[in-house]
């Protein structure tokens, strides 16, 4: 095996962290495009399913 000579470093501070990406406005083509799906009882991204939600929330195994 070989010798080990290092040590171990301390490190001396801590970096700073990234800072999250500014949220923009969201197009106006697509705002209306989503109040549109979501008036029509569409799924909509960034909301909840409701149909998904009753399918998922169902016993899975039939009762008898």
């Amino acid at each position: 095996m070989t010798e080990y000579t290092g040590g171990w470093k301390q490190q001396r501070y801590i970096p700073e962290s990234r800072r999250p990406p500014e949220r923009q406005a969201p197009e106006p083509i697509y705002s209306s495009l989503l109040e549109s799906w979501y008036r029509q009882g569409r799924t909509v991204p960034g909301r909840p399913d409701p149909e998904w939600n009753a399918i998922a929330s169902r016993d899975f195994w039939p009762k008898g």
